[in-house]
């Protein structure tokens, strides 16, 4: 990983049992979804350093072609090819608010952790919604569990109420339905807590 760090090696390296049960439960219900569909070719924006990616291929038995990642991140992009060593995978650099990706190429988009951090969430549901025929996996944390989660159990920014700095926009699993029904077709639900995943199809 050479001098590089980031938030998501911190939480996806954590070996804490209660976080790694919580992850666990998480890519399994990502995976879950990812085994419905037959997709071979996945873009994953705001992939980071694609620690996901690699936990979901190393847990699931799905097959796909090759992943895509974008983000515009330069040092996570480097290291998400270290990351996904021996999986066709290929790092695109760029802002997912101004990509220019033509996303009719990709059959599953996943937007996992990422519309929490985002200025405009809804500009990016709907470039997706107007350029993108396929299905969607999203997921965010689920507000309050999430912040109480942080809060109380790892006593982590307490003075803002167990926010994490970096999350901008909050939802309830609820909340969060409803602004996706505004852009997609929602076709699973599930809670690992403390998130919310969500399978929407678009343009189907």
């Amino acid at each position: 990983m050479g001098d590089y760090s980031g938030d998501n090696i911190n939480k996806y390296m954590c070996r804490h049992p209660f976080v790694e049960k919580r992850l666990k439960r998480f890519f399994q219900a990502v995976a879950g979804m990812m085994a419905r569909l037959e997709s071979k070719r996945v873009l994953s924006l705001g992939c980071g350093e694609c620690l996901d990616l690699r936990r979901l291929c190393d847990i699931s038995s799905f097959e796909v072609d090759r992943f895509y990642g974008l983000d515009m991140n330069a040092d996570a992009l480097r290291m998400s090819v270290s990351v996904m060593d021996g999986i066709p995978f290929t790092p695109i650099h760029g802002d997912v608010m101004h990509m220019t990706l033509q996303l009719s190429q990709f059959d599953l988009i996943l937007c996992l952790e990422l519309l929490e951090h985002l200025p405009n969430p809804r500009g990016l549901l709907e470039k997706i919604s107007r350029d993108y025929t396929g299905h969607c996996i999203l997921s965010v944390p689920n507000e309050p569990l999430f912040r109480l989660a942080r809060m109380i159990l790892f006593q982590k920014n307490i003075r803002d109420f167990g926010n994490h700095p970096d999350h901008i926009n909050h939802w309830s699993s609820y909340s969060f339905q409803r602004l996706l029904k505004e852009y997609f077709t929602i076709d699973r639900v599930e809670k690992p807590f403390p998130w919310t995943v969500v399978l929407c199809r678009v343009g189907k």
